[in-house]
């Protein structure tokens, strides 16, 4: 990858347009998304003041990711003086974290108290419930994640839930393993339906506007954060609105972060709450839904079937009745990775670490305690 491909200029004038993914997807995908309208992008204060380099001569980054020669080669171009330490064990990585400024990707809650002078972690996901530790949330330690990184494939995926219920291509595929020929009733279009977002961050602020500007759709939201609201969504409110948002819609996405608010929120009465014909949409995390409930709703027609990419438990067991449970189709939390997905998250670490070291806000900082 040249240095071309990761400009600057153009980097920065799309983060002016309010979304990381816009500004990361005409930087190096051949095919680029047209600007939209976006909730504002994160930002954190900055480590240090502007120009000092955050305080220090030299910028240690230690990670266990193998990165490519490409990618790290952009990331010298802005850090000439960078020492990047790919470790390749445990003990290596440990070693290495002592005197590091910054970690990117894994690390444990014994690798924080190794890392003396760590001032800021560039985390690989987007979800952070599982790192969010006590003494991390109370520490100044600075921590980034890839929110809207993974937000075009897993949109599309999203996308592709819809289409194949609403046009019965999961159980087609069915028969044609079993070579039968059978055509299917109850089939329709997703054109003009009604879509219920929960959590309009990167990822549903994504399939909303796909879902809108593709389909026509019109889209409901709910979200804990007061957001601006965008035009191709139709109504936005906190998520207190979900009982009454739940009924209205065709399609009930899930796209909302992990946290003991959200766990579980997807339950009896949210599907009994849904109409018969509508479908369930799970793009997030599986510990948001109650499993069982979910069970029943679908062998028991509360709901006409599921889309999820991801399960309370994973792998999900063999065993586990939501497998045979109806009209659901499952995939293995797998929506976000392709090999646009490495551009992107080395495009957003390369342009933080520049702003790193010129002491200005970091892209996708998160509020540890609310933890996203």
């Amino acid at each position: 990858m040249s240095s071309k491909d990761l400009s600057r200029r153009s980097f920065l004038r799309h983060v002016a347009a309010g979304s990381t993914a816009t500004a990361l997807a005409p930087t190096i995908l051949p095919a680029a998304v047209p600007d939209a309208p976006y909730p504002a992008t994160v930002e954190s204060y900055p480590i240090a003041a502007p120009g000092k380099a955050s305080g220090v001569d030299r910028l240690k980054i230690v990670t266990q990711e193998q990165i490519d020669e490409p990618y790290q080669k952009a990331l010298h171009s802005c850090a000439p003086n960078m020492e990047f330490k790919y470790c390749r064990t445990e003990a290596d990585f440990r070693r290495e974290i002592a005197d590091a400024q910054v970690i990117y990707g894994e690390f444990s809650r014994d690798d924080l108290r190794l890392a003396r002078e760590l001032r800021w972690i560039q985390w690989t996901a987007a979800g952070v419930e599982d790192i969010l530790w006590p003494e991390f949330v109370e520490s100044p330690v600075v921590l980034t994640n890839m929110q809207r990184v993974y937000a075009p494939c897993i949109s599309e995926t999203a996308i592709g839930f819809m289409l194949a219920l609403a046009h019965g291509i999961n159980r087609y595929s069915v028969q044609t393993r079993e070579r039968t020929w059978k055509q299917l009733d109850g089939l329709f279009d997703i054109s003009g339906m009604t879509a219920g977002i929960v959590g309009l961050g990167g990822i549903g602020t994504e399939i909303a506007r796909r879902a809108h500007f593709g389909f026509g759709m019109k889209i409901l939201a709910v979200d804990p954060k007061p957001i601006p609201k965008p035009d191709f969504v139709a109504e936005l409110h906190t998520v207190d609105w979900l009982p009454k948002m739940a009924p209205q819609v065709d399609f009930l996405v899930s796209s909302a972060p992990h946290t003991r608010e959200s766990e579980g929120m997807f339950n009896e009465a949210a599907f009994r709450a849904m109409k018969p014909g509508a479908f369930f949409i799970n793009m997030s995390r599986g510990k948001l839904v109650d499993t069982s409930a979910l069970v029943r709703a679908l062998k028991e027609g509360w709901i006409a079937g599921a889309g999820l990419d991801v399960a309370y438990q994973e792998p999900l067991p063999a065993d586990e009745p939501l497998w045979t449970a109806g009209n659901v189709i499952i995939t293995c939390h797998t929506s976000g990775h392709t090999p646009r997905t490495t551009e992107r998250q080395m495009a957003m670490f390369t342009e933080n670490v520049r702003r790193y070291l010129a002491g200005l806000p970091l892209l996708n900082v998160v509020d540890k305690r609310r933890g996203y």
